[in-house]
């Protein structure tokens, strides 16, 4: 893994001096549970929480005997002491691998605080390694996305971004603003020593900023897609098949199905994989003419979802006669000619012929659903704006670059340096405390 340097770091990135201490494990009863403890220090805590332990044998698991507050003893653990910096945090450590009993945890970390650690704040270990150069804000981020990772892009991706491959390509193009910038001022600097701008150089050196930014900025839609799934809406008519075709997709009977119209009035969600990217498909209620009150608010609800989902599926009966439904507005379609079996000639042209009880267009189906992901991990690689914060960030460096003037240098020189805080903050280099708290705050405690 290639680790940051906490050279530049904010005051808002920099480690206390006081031990912290939480479970690093989820919370409720398991087989085993570990408590986490990092101070720049430790030693004081070790003494009291388990005093067999040998200290000068760091990075070796040893069976010993923790005390709680009082000096009894809790239960024998293995304990494994770390020192700074070959730790997680950059600092002494101690992780306590104990028996998961609720009661055991919590007295461990009473003890834990009786002898000077306080409960640590969430994500606050890993703000320490970002804070001691063994990550960067982008690598920090990974840790929290590897965590939750539920399919395989999410994974794979939040493992390259840990080993530091994004931001390598973030210090790749923020080392040519560093250097668009000294040509600039030395220009501005030393023009009367006969060292003019040369117009060709600096855009050159321009194009190739934007052509950096722009590189990771087509990667943000894919990347917003791996790390947050897309989410796929199923609108037709009433009794067009949409429960059936829903139920299909997810591989089990999640709605009702029902020969009578209007069955499903409210918004059914299921989670599923498609081609390694989270999805999360959504039955609704069936547009036209809505009957009872009931029935008018799940028309609405499901017009509004189809409003704000990322896709959608749209169901148009064979057999039932009527004019193609109206589509959704601003969302990729894909157009299903639902119930084939009772088609009584040739489908229109774009519409998917397509029956659950023959199985007729099945297989079109999933991988037109593949092919709506638009996700291709491999071809990607680690380098993908992951996150809206990245995007945000990429956005917000390339408007400068684009009103970038060497006309007026002095002004070009403010919006090349304004370009290289927004990645430097983006990596952590410099930051700004709400945007520290913007990336802890989703963190489990002992991480």
């Amino acid at each position: 893994m290639e680790t940051a340097s906490s050279s530049g770091l904010s005051s808002g990135l920099v480690g206390g001096r006081d031990a912290i201490v939480a479970r690093a494990t989820p919370a409720g009863r398991g087989a085993l549970a570990v408590v986490r403890v990092s101070a720049p220090t430790v030693d004081r805590v070790a003494s009291r929480l388990c005093p067999d332990l040998a200290l000068d044998r760091p990075w070796s698991a040893q069976l010993v005997a923790v005390l709680d507050a009082r000096g009894e003893v809790l239960d024998r653990a293995v304990v494994v002491p770390y020192r700074t910096p070959r730790s997680y945090t950059g600092e002494d450590m101690l992780e306590v691998i104990l028996h998961g009993s609720t009661y055991l945890v919590g007295a461990v970390i009473d003890a834990c605080i009786a002898a000077g650690a306080r409960e640590a704040l969430p994500g606050e270990f890993t703000r320490r390694a970002v804070a001691n150069g063994k990550l960067d804000l982008v690598q920090a981020e990974a840790v929290h996305d590897l965590i939750l990772a539920e399919t395989r892009w999410q994974a794979s991706n939040a493992r390259r971004q840990l080993k530091g491959e994004l931001s390598a390509r973030i210090r790749v193009v923020r080392d040519q603003l560093v250097s668009l910038l000294a040509d600039v001022e030395a220009g501005i600097d030393f023009v009367d020593q006969g060292i003019g701008l040369d117009g060709r150089r600096l855009a050159s050196g321009l194009a190739a900023c934007r052509e950096g930014l722009e590189r990771l900025l087509s990667t943000a839609a894919a990347g917003v897609r791996i790390r947050d799934g897309l989410r796929v809406v199923v609108v037709g008519p009433a009794n067009s098949g949409k429960s059936t075709l829903f139920n299909h997709l997810v591989g089990h009977e999640r709605a009702i199905v029902s020969a009578h119209p209007g069955t499903t009035r409210d918004l059914i969600e299921a989670d599923l994989e498609v081609a390694g990217v989270a999805m999360v498909l959504v039955d609704t209620a069936g547009i036209g003419v809505p009957g009872d009150a009931v029935e008018r608010e799940g028309v609405r609800r499901a017009q509004a979802a189809a409003a704000t989902a990322g896709a959608a599926i749209l169901l148009w009966p064979c057999g039932g006669g009527g004019e193609a439904p109206d589509e959704p507005e601003g969302v990729e379609v894909i157009r299903v000619r639902s119930k084939a079996d009772l088609a009584a000639g040739e489908i229109e042209p774009g519409w998917l012929p397509v029956s659950v009880h023959t199985g007729v267009g099945l297989e079109e189906l999933e991988r037109r659903l593949e092919a709506l992901v638009g996700v291709d991990g491999e071809g990607l690689g680690g380098e993908v704006a992951i996150s809206r914060r990245h995007r945000r960030a990429l956005e917000l460096a390339l408007s400068e670059l684009d009103g970038c003037c060497f006309d007026a240098p002095e002004l070009a020189a403010e919006r090349l340096r304004w370009a290289a805080e927004e990645l430097g903050e983006l990596i952590g280099a410099v930051s700004r405390e709400t945007v520290l708290d913007e990336v802890f705050a989703g963190f489990c405690i002992g991480k």
